[in-house]
């Protein structure tokens, strides 16, 4: 059947969507309309399983960033556990977090105190410390311990099991019995701190390292100062009461032997060949001093052994004496007892190395004599700690 157009009434073929005349559809749409369906009908149509892909790698994408965090977290973590755990590791060098027990306190050397106690007075006191301080940093440092000394207008008495150390005539220092507490003493405007050892040992580890201190130590002497004359009213022996007459030598062949095996082995080691005084004739060091006859014919200065000391005018005179049968009955002696002379001659008079291997008010003391020329023979107690340590363990029969 043939069609017409609504419109106009002009003949339709049967696939004609318009009319040719006058353009109207014959679905009865305008062309307009027509084309925006067409238009609808050609756009791509997303699939159903393609928003469900999407979703997915939406997830997948959450999941990895979560994971990423969560690796980034951990690692931060571990990486502060690590740092605190390293931190408190090195804070255990001695005792428990760093605190000392006990027993670790007892056995302590009384050097290894001095060192501790110098290094936190410089931090907490006075002028004086500093200057102790440097010089224990610098060179060398000897403190002398005394039952009672004058400080300035305070004079210090050791008292309860308590030991008296004068590091110079202002200040000093008293360690307790139990080796716990420092007592930190001196003239008028310093006297007294009182710290204890527990608290000083945190400070002393937070701003120095374990070597400084050990060679700190290695750094100081401490000698037996000659305490003040006891007073009319010290208690005196009375008839009833018996003097002790027994006397006890202090050095023997024995240890000589032993001193002269050890001064062998240390010249070795130092390349520089020690002679040694035998009991007859002399030796003569580079300098021209003849030992031991130059003991009581030289006028003796002690050094605190730093190279930019004070001039010798100013130091403290010291008595020498060859005494190799010296016995406690010397303690109360003012004088260096010499038991043994070891000399080193180099390619000059300035090269002279002499170790003049004392008793002190009983103490061994190991003194130095570099001097080359001058008034004085100025002496010091020996820096090298490996020394001064065989010749107390020979001295002390150790």
């Amino acid at each position: 059947m043939k069609k017409f157009c609504s419109k106009c009434g002009a003949p339709l073929k049967p696939d004609d969507q318009f009319c040719p005349k006058c353009g109207a559809s014959v679905d009865g749409n305008s062309k307009q309309e027509l084309e925006k369906i067409n238009s609808i009908k050609q756009r791509p149509q997303i699939k159903r399983s393609e928003i469900h892909n999407s979703k997915s790698n939406f997830k997948t994408r959450n999941i990895i960033i979560g994971v990423v965090i969560a690796i980034v977290v951990l690692v931060a973590g571990g990486w502060a556990i690590y740092q605190h755990g390293r931190s408190s590791a090195e804070s255990k060098i001695i005792g428990g977090n760093g605190r000392l027990t006990t027993a670790e306190i007892k056995k302590m050397p009384n050097k290894q105190l001095a060192a501790w106690a110098i290094l936190y007075a410089d931090k907490k006191y006075g002028k004086k410390w500093g200057e102790a301080a440097d010089e224990l940093r610098s060179g060398h440092l000897t403190i002398k311990s005394y039952s009672s000394h004058k400080f300035g207008d305070y004079e210090i008495s050791a008292t309860n099991g308590s030991t008296l150390y004068a590091v110079n005539n202002q200040v000093g220092y008293l360690i307790s019995k139990d080796k716990k507490e420092i007592t930190y003493v001196g003239n008028k405007s310093n006297y007294s701190n009182r710290d204890v050892l527990e608290q000083i040992y945190p400070v002393i580890k937070s701003e120095n390292t374990e070597e400084n201190v050990s060679n700190w130590n290695n750094n100081l002497t401490i000698v037996k100062g000659k305490d003040r004359t006891a007073s009319s009213s010290t208690k005196k022996f009375t008839t009833e009461e018996k003097k002790d007459t027994k006397t006890t030598k202090l050095w023997s062949d024995e240890q000589r032997d032993r001193l002269i095996s050890y001064m062998d082995e240390f010249g070795d080691k130092m390349h520089q060949p020690y002679s040694h005084y035998t009991g007859s004739g002399s030796i003569t060091t580079a300098a021209g001093q003849e030992y031991p006859s130059f003991l009581s014919e030289g006028k003796f200065k002690l050094s605190s052994g730093d190279k930019d000391s004070r001039d010798p005018e100013d130091m403290d005179s010291i008595n020498l004496k060859w005494n190799p049968d010296v016995t406690d009955k010397d303690n109360d002696s003012n004088t260096y007892n010499v038991v043994a002379i070891f000399n080193y001659n180099g390619k000059s008079a300035e090269q002279h190395i002499t170790y003049l291997f004392c008793f002190y008010h009983g103490e061994p003391v190991a003194l130095v004599d570099q001097t080359t020329n001058g008034e004085y023979t100025v002496v010091h107690a020996t820096a090298n700690h490996d020394l001064t340590s065989n010749f107390e363990e020979i001295a002390n029969n150790d």
